[in-house]
This record gives C-alpha cells, structure tokens and sequence, in this order.
C-alpha cells in the first residue's frame, strides 16, 4: 500500500506556456521517482485569485492526485516550491495512508464521468 497525496499548484499566469510546461513537468519527475505513480492530472487553467499575490490577480492552476512511496521527495519537492519565481502558491496534502492504486483509479474514473454528465 501506498501513500496518496493531492498537490495543487498555481503559477504565474503570464510565463509563457513553454516555460509553464517546463515548471509542471519538473515537478512531476520528482514527485512520480522512485516508485511514484499519478492517479489524476487536471489543468485548471487560468482563474482569478482570491486575493492579490504579489499584485497579481490571475494565476495558472494544476493540481494532481498521485500516490508515493519516498517522503524525501516530496521534502524536495517543497524546497524547491519554495524558491521557484514561477510559483506564487502550492498545497500538498496527503491524503489517504493506505492506497489501493486500483481501486482509487476507478474511483477518479466515476468522479471524471459523473462530472461529464453534468456538463452535458
């Protein structure tokens, strides 16, 4: 069993997309090392903030749900949010102790299929 953990992160909103992808793809390659599997990834896109940010008002949201096996990953990970100038904000939460990768993949599949049939 594994552990899961939700990771949600807003970059600035205008770094070009290039460099956007770059910042997002960083993150993973150290969140998914080591045993690391992703569950969900959702671009949020860019949204309005709640407050200002260093007086910005937008920001590019991504957030994941991934399961992990080495928490000197995520102690990293969170080092390096901390002094990246392309990130205004991040949240990471663990979520459940014990994780059935399956089980929690089929999970997401009906929250993802549920939420289609709403749109529609």
């Amino acid at each position: 069993m594994l552990r899961e953990y939700e990771f949600t992160l807003i970059t600035k909103a205008e770094i070009a997309d290039a460099d956007r992808a770059k910042v997002f793809e960083k993150y993973e390659n150290l969140l998914y090392q080591d045993g690391g599997e992703l569950l969900k990834r959702d671009d949020w896109g860019v949204k309005k903030l709640s407050f200002p940010i260093n007086k910005k008002f937008r920001g590019h949201y991504m957030h994941w749900d991934f399961v992990n096996t080495k928490p000197e990953n995520l102690k990293e990970a969170e080092r390096l949010l901390r002094i990246d100038e392309h990130v205004m904000r991040y949240l990471l939460v663990r979520t459940n102790d014990k994780c059935d990768v399956a089980k929690r993949r089929e999970e997401l599949a009906k929250q993802v299929s549920q939420r289609q049939m709403q749109d529609n």
